[in-house]
């Protein structure tokens, strides 16, 4: 039994004492970064525990350290936008057998809007937390802390940070010399940074106002608001430009990157020429412009800091599909310039994305991933210059291209107005340029047409028995065409005139003669036999508007219609003939269809009542003063056009017996050729 005892005994001390070393063990310490003077940019993190806490959860330096610790693993650690806090802890070893070492405790993060360093002191009441000061002896873009070691020394820091932007975790240390070094390069690089975007906005600035091209005005927009934007990204408009504290530019991060991506839309809308695309591709940028604006307005208000942080994260990416994707398109479609630009942006998207898988810890934060965003600019910037100096290239060759198309189309142009000269001048030439004047007869004619030439077209016939033959014909159409067919008109009206006194068989024997020839024109035709001694007339008419008959005596007006097919659909024209007696001062009106069909801009035409009532109303006029108010009235009523839709042509014959006889003679015409 005493053995059995003895053995339980010696199991229970085992056991405690395995429990209690093992206790010992599970509470891992801190583990410690030694130091020494030739660091240069050492990562601090793996030699850290970091803890998380809610806002306002700390109240005393003492409420530091209570809490669970987590073992950093990595060199660079980010949180993304997060509105907690967090601790970090570290200790550190000084080397034996050197002096006092002087060291940079450096927080690679310049958007950190809270950081607080606490160095574990001895004082009169025991260990305490006495907070340390940034170095303001060098002039950094990152938080910096000068901390001095004795030899052999272990020393604890503590250290609060927080930040409404990405929240990246990334210290390092340096020594001194090799810190002043690195701050040199950094800031050499940064001032080729921001002084390429200087010069490229000078630059470009100055073109806009040469070129007056929207899309340098927007490039220069661009660059303007997304230099802001880097300025506060990198701390550099913090350190240099207007010194502030982190958190007052990052007040206006969201809005300069809100303000950049709606102008690099806009500026590649116009440089793409866009709106040259059809479908959703254009309205797309004009869009996701107007949002980006609403963006800007919307990061003005403090209290949504946090929605406007993650949206601005993905919102240029969103932009950059649309703008890659575009430029491919107008690539593929020929437009040379877009080779440039798609590759600028291609590399631009590129470098940004190695940042944004630095910022969430997939990549390793080194020189190049820390400012893989700026390289990619200088890159992109350096590609769309070249994508510019193309387009100018560009549009000098289409600039050229056009004065050669506009020279061949001015020599173009001037060889048609020359045709159109002869054309007039030829169809001038068929027209009577003066009006018979016959013993108790009174002609007066006035006629415009609607282009150059047209295909009204009158002439008069005198016929061995002393009548007196009136002719008025009108081509389907205006302009050459109709002119050349009023032409064979002409000549085979001079011809069939002279063959019969019969104006229904005259018309058919033109119809015949022409038969064929009209292609897909027809004409309407009137012609009149007019006996001067006593007033009889013998009427034939081919499809023409009728024509107005006015009694003197009574005033009144009437048509007088005749059914007739028109010229050109069949080769035996159907047509009769009517006869009527004019009385002493009565009045005929022949005209063509362009007067009554006349329209207003809304589309209203003049019509047959206005027409009739206007020859009512000037029946005292003379023909030629009638004429010139019927043009007048006409012209207002289309709105004062400088041409009429329709040849217009208008004839008055009044018949106007006088006891004394005399010979045929001509006067001049007072129809309008203008």
């Amino acid at each position: 039994m005493n053995i059995f005892r003895k053995i339980r005994n010696i199991s229970f001390i085992l056991l405690i004492l395995i429990l209690g070393i093992g206790s010992l063990y599970s509470q891992e310490d801190v583990p410690v970064f030694p130091i020494s003077g030739s660091m240069s940019g050492t990562p601090i993190n793996k030699f850290t525990f970091v803890r998380k806490i809610r806002p306002g959860e700390v109240k005393t330096p003492t409420d530091l350290e209570i809490g669970d610790w987590t073992r950093m693993d990595k060199d660079s650690l980010s949180y993304s936008f997060t509105d907690d806090q967090f601790l970090i802890k570290f200790k550190i070893q000084a080397p034996p057998k050197e002096g006092t070492i002087s060291w940079y405790l450096v927080l690679n993060n310049p958007g950190m809007e809270n950081l607080i360093v606490y160095k574990r002191v001895w004082g009169p009441g025991g260990w305490a937390w006495s907070e340390l000061s940034r170095d303001m002896r060098m002039s950094y873009i990152q938080p910096a802390f000068l901390i001095e070691t004795p030899p052999n020394k272990q020393e604890e820091f503590l250290i609060h940070a927080s930040t409404r932007r990405s929240l990246v975790l990334n210290f390092q240390a340096w020594a001194p010399k090799e810190f002043a070094a690195h701050i040199q390069m950094e800031n050499l690089f940064l001032g080729i940074f921001f002084g390429a975007i200087g010069i490229m906005l000078v630059y470009n600035g100055f073109l806009a106002f040469v070129v007056k091209d929207s899309s340098y005005f927007f490039y220069v927009l661009y660059l303007l608001f997304y230099g802001f934007w880097q300025m506060a990204v990198t701390g550099v408009g913090a350190q240099y430009l207007i010194p502030a504290p982190a958190t007052s530019w990052n007040d206006y991060l969201t809005g300069f990157a809100f303000l950049s991506v709606a102008f690099s839309l806009l500026f590649t809308r116009s440089f793409l020429h866009m709106e040259r695309e059809t479908g959703w591709k254009n309205y797309a940028f004009l869009i996701l412009s107007a949002f980006a604006i609403l963006g800007f307005i919307a990061s003005l208000f403090s209290s949504i800091y946090g929605p406007m942080i993650w949206a601005v994260s993905w919102y240029p990416f969103l932009a950059a599909v649309l703008v890659i994707y575009s430029a491919a398109i107008r690539l593929r479609r020929g437009y040379r310039p877009a080779r440039y630009f798609l590759l600028a942006w291609s590399v631009l998207i590129l470098f940004v994305l190695i940042t944004a898988l630095r910022n969430l810890s997939i990549i390793q934060d080194t020189e190049l991933t820390h400012w893989s965003a700026q390289f990619g600019s200088l890159v992109e910037m350096t590609l769309l210059s070249f994508a510019l100096a193309d387009r100018i290239k560009t549009l000098e060759k289409d600039s050229l291209q056009a004065r050669l198309e506009n020279y061949e189309s001015q020599l173009k142009l001037t060889e048609i107005e020359q045709e159109l000269k002869i054309a007039r001048e030829l169809q001038e030439s068929i027209l009577p340029d003066r009006l018979p004047e016959v013993k108790n007869l009174k002609l007066s004619v006035r006629g415009e047409f609607a282009s150059s030439v047209g295909g009204d077209f009158y002439d008069f016939q005198y016929l061995e028995s002393g009548k007196l033959g009136i002719f008025l014909s009108d081509v389907s159409g205006h302009g050459v065409p109709a002119a050349i067919i009023s032409s064979m008109v002409k000549l085979a009206f001079s011809i069939e005139s002279r063959k019969n006194e019969d104006p229904a068989e005259v018309l058919r024997s033109i119809n015949r003669s022409l038969s064929g020839k009209y292609g897909k024109h027809f004409i309407t035709a009137a012609y009149l036999i007019v006996d001067p001694s006593n007033g009889k007339v013998t009427y034939s008419n081919a499809g023409h508007p009728p024509i107005v008959a006015i009694d003197k005596e009574s005033g009144e007006t009437k048509e007088i219609f005749l059914p007739g097919w028109i010229m050109g659909m069949d080769p035996n024209l159907k047509n009769s003939v009517v006869e009527f007696q004019m009385k002493p001062g009565d009045r005929l009106i022949i005209y063509t269809d362009g007067i009554t069909e006349a329209r207003s801009k809304s589309g209203e035409i003049f019509g047959f009542q206005r027409f009739y009532k206007l020859l009512s109303d000037h029946m005292q006029s003379t023909g030629e003063k009638l004429g010139e108010d019927l043009f007048a009235t006409v012209r207002s009523f289309t709105g004062n056009r400088k041409h009429f839709e329709d040849d217009l042509t208008f004839l008055v014959l009044d018949y106007l017996p006088v006891p004394d006889e005399s010979d045929v003679k001509e006067i001049t015409s007072s129809f309008s050729k203008s």
